[in-house]
C-alpha cells in the first residue's frame, strides 16, 4: 500500500500534493536553520536535518539535490525575508531627511536581529567554499538595498533636491556607513544587538 510520503514524492506536479510538498519543504528548511545555526554547515548532516523534520531522504534530495542546495535555498530564502520590507515605493516623493534617518535605523535594526547575525555567520564562513552561497546572498540583501538607494536618489536628482553626479556611488556610500563597526562587532559578538532607540544615536 502507498503511503502519502510517497505519493507526494512520486508525483510532485499533483495539485493535491503541492501543499504536502510546500510543508515538507518549509519542515525541512526550518530544521536546516536550526541545525546549521547550531553545528554548521560542516557539522551538519542530512540526518540531522531529516530527523528534526521528520521528513525522508528521498523528499529531501527531491526538493533539493542535497546539502548544498539546501543550505543555498536556506539562505536565499531567510536573506529575502530579512531584506523584503525594503521597498522603493514607499519612499518616492518623501525629501531625503525624512527617509534617509529612519531607513537607516530600520535596516541597522533589521541585520542586527538574532536571525539575521546568524544568516551573516553561515555565509561569510561558508562563502569561501561555496561561490554560489555569497552570491545568493549579496543579490539577495545588500545589492537589493544598494538598488532600491540608487532609484531614490536618482528620483531625488530628477526633482532637484539632491545634487549627485552618481546616484549609486552615492548608494553605496550610505549603505557601507550602515554596515560598520557597529555590524561588524554584533557579527563577531563582541557586543550585544541594541535596539532601535539606541541605534538612532549609534
Amino acid at each position: 500500500m502507498m503511503m502519502q510520503d510517497e505519493r507526494v514524492e512520486k508525483d510532485p506536479h499533483d495539485a493535491a500534493a503541492r501543499p504536502r510538498l510546500e510543508a515538507r519543504r518549509r519542515a525541512f528548511l526550518d530544521a536546516a536553520a536550526q541545525s546549521f545555526l547550531e553545528k554548521g554547515y560542516a557539522g551538519t548532516t542530512l540526518d540531522d536535518v531529516i530527523a528534526r523534520s521528520g521528513g525522508s531522504r528521498q523528499t529531501l534530495y527531491q526538493l533539493f539535490g542535497g546539502k548544498q542546495g539546501l543550505f543555498e535555498a536556506l539562505v536565499t530564502e531567510r536573506v529575502r525575508a530579512i531584506f523584503g520590507d525594503f521597498e522603493g515605493d514607499e519612499l518616492d516623493g518623501r525629501p531625503p531627511e525624512d527617509v534617509l534617518p529612519p531607513l537607516g535605523v530600520r535596516f541597522l535594526t533589521t541585520i542586527t536581529c538574532p536571525a539575521a547575525l546568524g544568516m551573516y555567520r553561515l555565509v561569510f564562513a561558508e562563502s569561501a567554499a561555496m561561490k554560489e552561497v555569497g552570491e545568493a546572498f549579496w543579490r539577495a540583501g545588500p545589492q537589493a538595498l544598494r538598488r532600491l538607494l540608487t532609484g531614490y536618489f536618482a528620483g531625488q536628482v530628477k526633482r532637484g533636491t539632491l545634487r549627485l553626479t552618481r546616484p549609486d556611488y552615492a548608494a553605496s556610500a550610505f549603505a557601507g556607513m550602515l554596515i560598520g563597526n557597529l555590524h561588524t562587532e554584533c557579527v563577531l559578538g563582541l557586543r550585544e544587538t541594541p535596539g532601535p532607540r539606541r541605534l538612532r544615536n549609534a
